[in-house]
């Protein structure tokens, strides 16, 4: 039987695209979209780091989960994104059940990541400090078919003292105008 997920995207438009990219690599891996009313085999949360409701909201959420967690120990929770790019070790010291901590620098790899946090039975953190693939080349599931996020650039160059993007995001790399037209056709 189909594994079932459901995201819940916390933060900005880049978590949005990321998102997208989050689903359609799961979907690659034979992961479907829980329907209205059902409950998931995997929840993912995209995180963000900048944006302190986003915090809260997510280790708000993850201690709601904990009791579904001890009753349905298949149940897999991942958490992505920014805050997991920062935080990385400390959200499992916050909430231990959490299956696979994954940054921002490589959302492809999370169906690899679940499986072995399956078969080890154990949790999996997994932070690349550089990009894996421009998040615009992974499969995506769009949410619309009239409107999409298109990624022309990520990170920033800039050093701005208030600004934790760099730090989180990488520096700035841009995609090629070939490419970002090839996304825009299709």
């Amino acid at each position: 039987m189909k594994r079932r997920y459901v995201i819940q995207t916390l933060g900005c438009q880049m978590n949005a695209h990321d998102s997208e990219r989050i689903a359609g690599s799961l979907d690659r891996a034979g992961y479907l979209p829980a329907l209205d009313g059902e409950d998931p085999d995997l929840i993912v949360f995209n995180t963000c780091a900048v944006r302190e409701n986003a915090d809260n909201r997510l280790y708000g959420q993850l201690s709601f989960l904990a009791p579904q967690k001890e009753s349905n120990p298949n149940l897999q929770i991942a958490i992505g994104g920014c805050l997991a790019q920062k935080d990385q070790g400390k959200i499992l010291e916050r909430a231990p059940y959490v299956d696979v901590v994954f940054g921002t620098h490589n959302v492809g790899s999370l169906p690899i990541l679940l499986e072995r946090a399956r078969i080890e039975g154990e949790a999996q953190i997994e932070i690349k400090e550089a990009l894996e693939h421009f998040p615009s080349s992974l499969p995506a599931r769009r949410h619309s078919a009239f409107s999409a996020w298109v990624s022309i650039s990520v990170g920033c160059n800039n050093t701005c003292t208030f600004c934790i993007v760099p730090a989180l995001r990488g520096r700035e790399k841009d995609r090629e105008a070939k490419a970002i037209l090839d996304e825009v056709r299709t």
